[in-house]
């Protein structure tokens, strides 16, 4: 290499990997939206979008998946199109969030990662079906956090809306913070994935 080289040859390295990292190039093609069209429809977009809640939605098999669309601002101050983390429904006689049902139970904890007598079966973005352990009493509601392995925990806020047998509580997840149900919305995508590589597939490639 040449003394007056601007960059070594491990920065270049470097680099180029960063360039080529797979993961990268799937996030930015999959969180950002390129709108092609006349300009006048472009404008009426960005002006629907920054006032109103505006999703794209797409039909798949059974399922229902629908993405926000968000207005991000760049270093430049140029406002782009992007796309939030979906919310994945169930068709049927009524359409429902998709659940993830855990494989195994995971306890809710508290602030001082103690577990709690309430324990996930199914969680979905709107709503959680607890185990009630050791014949523990029900409660009205619930402030805890969600922390299967491999993530940060994430805090919810629960509301009794129904008992269901004698160990069985359904408790809607509304008055959480919006940001812990956006972590809640990843961490279900992933999940989805996971239960349906076939869509994921089509959808990268």
């Amino acid at each position: 290499m040449q003394a007056d080289a601007l960059l070594t040859q491990d920065e270049l390295d470097f680099i180029h990997n960063m360039q080529h990292a797979p993961q990268l190039n799937l996030a930015d093609s999959m969180s950002s939206l390129l709108v092609n069209g006349d300009r006048r429809l472009q404008q009426l977009l960005t002006r629907l979008v920054a006032n109103e809640q505006v999703t794209l939605q797409a039909q798949f098999n059974n399922q229902q998946i629908t993405f926000p669309l968000q207005l991000v601002e760049d270093e430049f101050h140029a406002l782009h199109l992007q796309l939030g983390s979906p919310a994945i429904y169930e068709d049927g006689p009524k359409l429902r969030p998709w659940r993830l049902s855990m494989d195994q139970p995971s306890p809710l904890i508290d602030a001082r990662n103690t577990p709690s007598s309430l324990w996930v079966r199914d969680i979905s973005f709107k709503g959680v079906l607890l185990q009630i352990a050791n014949g523990a009493l029900v409660p009205n509601h619930f402030d805890l956090y969600f922390a299967p392995p491999g993530i940060q925990p994430i805090a919810l806020q629960g509301v009794l809306r129904r008992r269901i047998g004698p160990d069985l509580a359904a408790y809607d997840l509304a008055r959480s913070e919006a940001d812990e149900i956006e972590r809640l919305r990843e961490y279900i995508l992933q999940a989805h994935r996971r239960a349906h590589p076939e869509l994921h597939t089509q959808v990268s490639s």
